[in-house]
This record gives structure tokens, sequence and C-alpha cells, in this order.
């Protein structure tokens, strides 16, 4: 046999052996993945996060933030003691208690800076600081930086640890204090809704209602006789709006100074006999809302309470204070 023919045989031999072992390997147990094994970031926090009492976070360029539970609900001090949305801080907490390493990064403080770890620097170097105060217990401290390069996961480091770590988990922050507010003032939903009637300080008045809940639309109590709504809905938008009423800014009602009268009164009522009664105020050429009463309406239906103030978007005090001209079609 040739010297040809010899090397086209061992390239074969070669290649029978390779594709021996690689279905010989397939059929072997295989290695659990690393995430099984890896370690916790924060271990101390397994079990134990009920005994976190407090939050402290310190975003580069933003004002500290504080958040404190209280009677089992979590609150802004700043914000005199006013609920916190439940989505961000159980977010939160739970991506800490579930985060593990998932690889050890620069230990070298003079790159910190690049990953967005740095003590000191640009508000883009610099890293985000989470506190978590736990009662008698050593407190934690964290601190966050980039996002990864590639695929899931966060840059950090524990505080007084020059040793970054990629981690698992992704440590999403609101972007600010209104958005660590629970926003709700009303989720009272459209099909509830009986009647809805706004007062204005001319007297002047709008009646929207419907007979029953099966009826699609509100009509309107003050049509005239020959006339008729814009369109079948135009109505609607006074009721809609209570369905998820957010507010822009809220303040405690003893620290508002409202002057003059109302920019109008309203009531709205439900088919199973709930009430809320409210009013309107211009302050600084805004409008603030303030609940007055409520009857029969459950806390998730009016989350706002009576002793606070809320800054509405123009879009929402303008979707409320229609009046008769404003839902009926031209003449």
């Amino acid at each position: 046999m040739g010297r040809k023919g010899l090397i086209v045989l061992a390239l074969l031999a070669a290649g029978l052996g390779v594709a021996y072992f690689i279905q010989h390997d397939s059929s072997r147990p295989q290695p659990q993945p690393a995430s099984v094994t890896r370690e916790l970031l924060l271990p101390a926090l397994q079990g134990n996060l009920a005994s976190v009492t407090a939050l402290d976070v310190q975003i580069p360029g933003q004002p500290d933030l504080r958040l404190a539970r209280k009677d089992g609900v979590w609150v802004l001090p700043v914000k005199a003691d006013y609920p916190a949305a439940g989505l961000p801080v159980v977010s939160l907490l739970r991506a800490l208690v579930d985060a593990r390493k998932v690889e050890a990064k620069t230990a070298n403080p003079q790159l910190h800076g690049r990953v967005g770890l740095a003590d000191k620097g640009t508000p883009e170097e610099q890293a985000t600081r989470i506190r978590l105060e736990r009662g008698g217990e050593p407190s934690l401290e964290l601190l966050v930086g980039k996002p990864a390069q590639q695929g899931s996961g966060q840059l950090v480091r524990l505080y007084g640890d020059n040793q970054v770590w990629l981690i698992d988990q992704t440590i999403a922050l609101p972007a600010n204090e209104l958005s660590w507010l629970d926003r709700r003032i009303a989720g009272i939903p459209f099909a509830s809704v009986r009647q809805v009637d706004v007062t204005y300080p001319d007297g002047k008045r709008l009646t929207v209602y419907r007979d029953s809940a099966e009826e699609p639309n509100l009509k309107v109590k003050q049509l005239p006789k020959g006339r008729r709504l814009a369109y079948e809905a135009a109505a609607n938008g006074m009721a809609t709006l209570f369905a998820g009423l957010e507010f822009a800014d809220n303040a405690p009602l003893a620290q508002v100074q409202f002057k003059g009268k109302p920019m109008l009164q309203f009531s709205l009522s439900t088919f199973d006999g709930g009430e809320l009664r409210g009013e309107v105020f211009n302050q600084g050429e805004q409008a603030w809302m303030v609940i007055k009463d409520k009857q029969k309406l459950a806390d998730e239906q009016v989350p706002g309470k009576l002793d606070w103030a809320y800054r509405l978007e123009p879009f929402q005090y303008q979707a409320l204070a229609k009046k008769l001209e404003d839902v009926l079609a031209a003449k």
C-alpha cells in the first residue's frame, strides 16, 4: 500500500475514534449546572427577610432615600410615612435574597469606576449604595454597579470589599422618590359606576349616569331637548378616570394651604351602594384632589387617604372637569 493510502486509513481511524468518543461521552451523567452550587451573595438574609426594618438607597446625583417598615407596611418617612408601592420593595428584597455569585471580576479599586462601582467620581462611575437595617443584627451594605454586558445579571461588591462580583440577579431600582410611592388614589371599575356628578362654583352642574350595569355608556341628566352627545361614549371618561387614578405628587393636607373655593366638587356612586366625594383645588396653576368622604368602598377600591392632597396631571383633571357643552355634539 502506498504512502497516500496509509494516510487516508489513518485519517479514517482518527475520525471513527472521535465519533466513538463523542457518542460514548454523551451517554455519561452530565454535571449539574454551576448555578446549583453558586455561593449566596448575602447568606445572612436567608430565612431572615422579616428582620429587615429599613432600607437606605443612595443613587449618585439623587437625594438619599429611606424606606422603613411600620406595622408591617413599608413607608417613606420623608413623605410623612406615606405607604410605599409593594412591587418595587418586594422585587428588590427578593433579588437580594436570591442573588448568587456567578463570577469574580476585578478587585482593583482603580478599575471600579469602569463598572460603576467606585466610591468617588462621576455619577456614571459611582455605585448605588443599598443599606439594609436588621433590628439588632448588623446592617448589610451592598454597592450596585452596571448590568452585565452579556446576558443577565449585575455587577456588585459588598461595602468595604474591593472584590467585584457578577451575580445572577438584576437589581432594579425605581428612578425617583415618586416611583417608590403607592400612587393609587382610586381603582373603581367602570362596570360598577352608577353615577358621577360634578358641580362648579358658579352653580353649573353635570351629572352622568346609567340605570343598570349592563348599559355600556353613561347618559347625561342635563341633556337639552333636541341635543345629543358628541358620540355614544362621550361621558364615559368622567367615570373611567377612577378605574386607575394615580397621583403625580402628594402632600399631607395639613401642610397644604388651599386658597379660595375649589374649582369643582365631585361625587361618584356605585351600583352596590358605594359613595366617593371630593374636591379639586387650584394651587400654583396645578389641580390638587382632596377626598372628602368614602362610604362602602374597600381600601383596594380607594387607596387614597382623606388627610392627603393629590396633584393630578392636566389630562386627569380635564377628564373629570367636563361641562355640558364639552360632551354635546355641535349644533
